[in-house]
């Protein structure tokens, strides 16, 4: 495991996506912070791979090596029916089940309606007890909070400042898991 990589997973299908925006928000700040970040987007495995759970596939391999090396793992995802979107879904059945226990997790999701929020949240909750992973959180930001174009992404302040808290909370319990592997 490397102390300081956190690992992002987008799974979002759109090429311009707000949920990637507010990821990539994240990941800059935990540059800031002197963490490692590596990107994974679901648009960037060939499909058949990912629905036929191909495990011998270089893109599935990296999926899963970068996993099992992080430190902590971010996932984001546009909410779809009130659910994290199903090419997400794909990506994470490909994770084995004991590739998360006790890291740190975050999840990100962009929605139109506020009350999606709280179904998301428990839908990661549910996802991550299976996993036996740490939640951070998730952080929600509505479309409208939002602004994605060519040239970069506008976030509204209450979406900058959910990041500033996720990102505090995630940096504490990196470090904490950081003592944890240290004492043994």
């Amino acid at each position: 495991m490397s102390g300081k990589l956190v690992v992002f997973i987008a799974g979002s299908p759109s090429p311009v996506s707000r949920s990637s925006a507010v990821a990539r928000s994240v990941a800059a700040r935990l540059e800031g912070l002197g963490y490692a970040t590596y990107w994974l987007d679901v648009r960037d495995f060939d499909p058949g791979d990912v629905f036929f759970a191909r495990s011998d596939a270089s893109s599935v391999k990296r999926l899963v090596e970068s996993v099992r090396r992080a430190a902590a793992v971010v996932f984001s995802t546009p909410v779809y029916k009130a659910t994290y979107a199903g090419t997400l879904k794909a990506l994470v059945d490909l994770v084995p089940p004991d590739a998360l226990v006790g890291k740190p997790v975050l999840a990100i999701g962009t929605t139109w309606l506020e009350a999606h929020g709280a179904e998301l949240a428990r839908s990661f909750d549910a996802l991550f007890a299976f996993f036996q992973a740490r939640p951070v959180g998730t952080l929600v930001a509505l479309d409208a909070q939002v602004t994605v174009g060519e040239t970069g992404s506008v976030l509204a302040a209450a979406v900058d400042e959910r990041i500033a808290t996720v990102v505090r909370g995630l940096a504490l319990a990196l470090d904490a898991r950081l003592d944890d592997v240290r004492s043994l």
